[in-house]
C-alpha cells in the first residue's frame, strides 16, 4: 500500500512538472540576445575555451565540450547563437563551431591587454543593432540612466524588459567595454562611436538638464559644449572641426528646406 501511495505521489509530481513546462512561455525578441543567465565576463571565458580547444579554429567543437574550467554548465550552449550573430563564432558542421579569425585575434590580444583587444571587438559590433540603438538614443539624450538605456534596448529588440533585463545588461556591457558607450557616476553617454565632429567626450562638471539654454560648465580642454532647447553639440575646438560642422549644417539646412517645401505642396 505504501509503495502504491509513493508511486501515486511521484506520478502527481511528474504531472505537475510537465504542466509547468507546458505553461512556460518563451519570450519573443526581434534579435538574437545573449543568455540572461550568464554575465558579460563569461563570454570571454567561452571564447577563450573555443579558441584553445578548437586549436585556433582548426578542429570544430560542440558547445558542451567548451564548458568547464570556469565556463558554467550550459553557458556555451546558451550563448553560441549570439556569439555567431556578432561574428565571433561560425558553424562548421551541425552543432559544431569554430571561432572566427577575428575572435582568435581578439582572444590573443586580450592576453596582452584590454586596450589591445577592445578595438578588435568594437570593429565587430559597431554596426550591430544594439550599437546603432545606443548611438541613436544617446545622441538625442546626452546622459541616460542604465535603467532607461536597457528600456530603449528592449524597445528596439521588441522584447519584455522585465524578463530579459539580464541579457540586455550584457549588451550594454559590450558597448561600454568597447568604448561605444561611456559609463560613469552620471549614467551612460555616447562614447567614441559617434561622428568625429561630435564625439561624446564627457565633461568633468555636472550636466545641466535638457532644454537649458546655456553652455556646459567644466568642459574638457580642447572641446566646447553648447546645449539649448533645440540642440546639443560637443565639438573639438579646432579649425578643421568647425569647417566640417559648417559643411554639415549647410547640408542639414538644404534638407530642412526641401522638407518644408514638400509640406507646403497641397495634396491632390
Amino acid at each position: 500500500m505504501e509503495d502504491t501511495e509513493s508511486d501515486k505521489s511521484g506520478g502527481l509530481e511528474k504531472a505537475a512538472n510537465e504542466k509547468a513546462k507546458r505553461q512556460f512561455t518563451r519570450v519573443y525578441s526581434k534579435y538574437i540576445l545573449p543568455s540572461d543567465r550568464h554575465s558579460f565576463p563569461t563570454h570571454f571565458d567561452i571564447l577563450r575555451r573555443f579558441v584553445t580547444l578548437s586549436r585556433a579554429g582548426n578542429e570544430p567543437i560542440s558547445a558542451p565540450k567548451v564548458e568547464g574550467e570556469g565556463v558554467p554548465v550550459q553557458a556555451a550552449e546558451m550563448n553560441v547563437r549570439f556569439l555567431k550573430s556578432i561574428g565571433l563564432l561560425t558553424t562548421r558542421d551541425r552543432g559544431m563551431y569554430v571561432p572566427t579569425a577575428e575572435a582568435i585575434k581578439f582572444v590573443n590580444a586580450k592576453t596582452v591587454s584590454d586596450e589591445r583587444a577592445k578595438p578588435l571587438l568594437k570593429a565587430l559590433i559597431t554596426d550591430s543593432w544594439f550599437a546603432e540603438t545606443g548611438r541613436s538614443v544617446l545622441g538625442a539624450h546626452p546622459f541616460m540612466s542604465e535603467e532607461q538605456f536597457l528600456g530603449e534596448l528592449a524597445l528596439a529588440a521588441e522584447t519584455d524588459k522585465s524578463r530579459k533585463e539580464p541579457a540586455l545588461q550584457v549588451l550594454a556591457d559590450y558597448l561600454v567595454y568597447t568604448g561605444i558607450v561611456n559609463r560613469d557616476e552620471r549614467g551612460l553617454s555616447l562614447g567614441d562611436g559617434g561622428p568625429a565632429q561630435a564625439q561624446a567626450i564627457t565633461a568633468s562638471g555636472p550636466q545641466p538638464e535638457l532644454g537649458a539654454s546655456k553652455a556646459v560648465a567644466g568642459e574638457v580642454a580642447g572641446w566646447h559644449t553648447v546645449q539649448t532647447e533645440d540642440f546639443y553639440l560637443r565639438i573639438r575646438s579646432e579649425a578643421d572641426a568647425l569647417s566640417d560642422l559648417r559643411a554639415h549644417l549647410e547640408i542639414l539646412e538644404r534638407k530642412v528646406t526641401r522638407l518644408k517645401q514638400r509640406e507646403a505642396v497641397p495634396t491632390p
